[in-house]
């Protein structure tokens, strides 16, 4: 099931019009029925590339739902997977709509095993990529998604 073409089509099927006018909602049903039943296919199995895939594929802010069984998908693999994945997807991850980035942290920050994998991948990369995580957890850890106490300094130690 999961093979280059479908990291392709995830991320070309995350792209939901954001205007409904007539010509959109023909389009917008067959992309939304599309991913969620990629989504819905997710194992969990996957690998590192399946978690950055999925990250990847968040690209708008108006998904008309169908990114919860992305969410759903990313809670189906292994908390080590997980973090490694989310922060290997480091650029996307600081590229999708924010409330789609601090939901995906906050699954990150709740449990030890996926922190410690996400910090450990987080260390590995380029200083440039290192600095925009930290500056979209920093965003996060300030607002909504990581602002609780239980879940701020955990992701991307200085």
């Amino acid at each position: 099931m999961f093979t280059p073409s479908w990291r392709d089509e995830i991320f070309a099927c995350g792209n939901f019009p954001q205007e409904n006018t007539e010509e959109t909602q023909d389009e917008g049903a067959r992309l939304w029925e599309r991913y969620v039943q990629l989504a819905d296919n997710v194992k969990g199995d996957e690998g590192v590339a399946g978690v950055a895939a999925l990250v990847r594929s968040f690209r708008v802010e108006e998904d008309f739902g169908a990114y919860q069984a992305a969410i759903s998908a990313l809670e189906r693999f292994p908390l080590k997977t997980l973090g490694a994945g989310v922060a290997e997807s480091g650029t996307a991850l600081t590229e999708i709509p924010e409330c789609w980035s601090g939901n995906i942290l906050l699954i990150v920050a709740r449990t030890e095993e996926s922190v410690h994998s996400f910090n450990e991948k987080y260390s590995l990369l380029e200083a440039r990529e290192r600095a925009s995580i930290r500056q979209l957890i920093d965003f996060h850890e300030s607002n909504e998604w990581l602002a609780e106490d239980d879940d701020k300094g955990k992701l991307a130690p200085p």
